[in-house]
């Protein structure tokens, strides 16, 4: 960190109710630098700041008439003003040994994944409504302020506690886009060579689901394999996106089975469990491992009934709410 980065930065944002807005800005700082918060509104305060955001109509306020947007349409709050400017550089600085086209890549899929999110709910859009209630980022850093019914004048405690969820939110979501840069070749030379088309095997628990949707464009891959705390993990391929819907199954009278029961039915003695949706299952030898993936890819593709999902789309048409196979 050089020395400019490592002098503490006089922060300001606005006092009373928070939102995600000016909480993840404030987590996208606190990773860049060392920072010193100030909430208020007064501007004879913030013009004595080094960075202020969210108030005051400076840079990196959106609250003025004349927005910026981004190119798909999603207009810029003051998260994703903050991120546009030093997002790139945390993600250099955090991961230097990334290349300058994975750093993008981390730099571009938080944007997308956390703060256009933050920014279009800021700034009034209406975004995904979803068949089942799912708790996002803005609902989550809303309840922490205070109850309405309650007399507290002092919101700070509240706010900072909420910056350090943002900021352990961002943190494991970097950490994992550079996990995931750093296992995109090793997953792509196993996959150049598997033995089996259907069946991909790695070394080590990698997180392959995006890569391997990425590379494997005639969607070959069924199955994969990998060791885990001892044992060893077949698990189905989804389709792009973690999607539902598996590109196969594993075998329906392997469901809901452990030990003994499944190990009869496949003809090995160290089965481990197979989850009853079938998308993974163990066993704690490699040969056992291997042996229920030539089970699985020799198995008969089942007949789908096209009821469930035949009616999840029906719930979806009537909501207006697209659903993808």
């Amino acid at each position: 960190m050089t020395e400019e980065k490592e002098k503490i930065k006089s922060v300001g944002t606005h006092n009373g109710r928070f939102h995600a807005d000016d909480v993840m800005a404030t987590a996208v700082l606190k990773l860049h630098f060392p920072i010193k918060v100030v909430r208020t509104r007064d501007l004879e305060v913030l013009k004595e700041l080094d960075i202020v955001y969210d108030v005051g109509d400076g840079e990196f306020d959106h609250h003025s008439i004349e927005k910026e947007y981004r190119e798909n349409g999603v207009p810029y709050a003051a998260c994703g003003l903050i991120w546009r400017r030093f997002g790139r550089e945390i993600v250099d600085d955090r991961y230097p040994d990334l290349s300058d086209e994975q750093a993008m890549a981390i730099f571009q899929h938080i944007d997308l994944s956390i703060i256009q999110g933050i920014d279009a709910i800021d700034n009034g859009m209406r975004t995904v409504i979803s068949l089942v209630p799912v708790m996002n980022i803005p609902t989550l850093i809303s309840g922490f302020n205070p109850p309405w019914d309650t007399v507290i004048t002092d919101t700070d405690p509240y706010f900072h506690k909420a910056v350090d969820v943002a900021y352990t939110v961002l943190d494991n979501a970097l950490q994992e886009q550079a996990s995931a840069a750093k296992a995109k070749a090793l997953v792509s030379q196993a996959y150049a060579g598997r033995v089996r088309p259907e069946v991909l095997v790695l070394d080590q628990s990698y997180p392959w689901s995006v890569v391997l949707n990425e590379i494997d464009t005639k969607k070959e891959v069924l199955f994969v394999i990998y060791p885990r705390d001892g044992e060893y993990l077949i698990q189905t391929v989804r389709g792009s996106g973690g999607t539902f819907g598996n590109r196969k199954s594993l075998p329906k009278a392997w469901a809901g089975l452990r030990e003994l029961e499944l190990g009869e039915i496949i003809g090995i003695e160290d089965a481990v469990f197979c989850h009853p949706a079938r998308f993974i299952a163990g066993a704690r030898s490699y040969e056992s491992i291997m042996k229920m993936a030539d089970i699985a890819v020799n198995e008969p593709v089942e007949t789908i009934k096209k009821g469930f999902l035949y009616n999840l789309k029906r719930m979806a048409f009537r909501k207006n709410i697209s659903v993808r196979q």
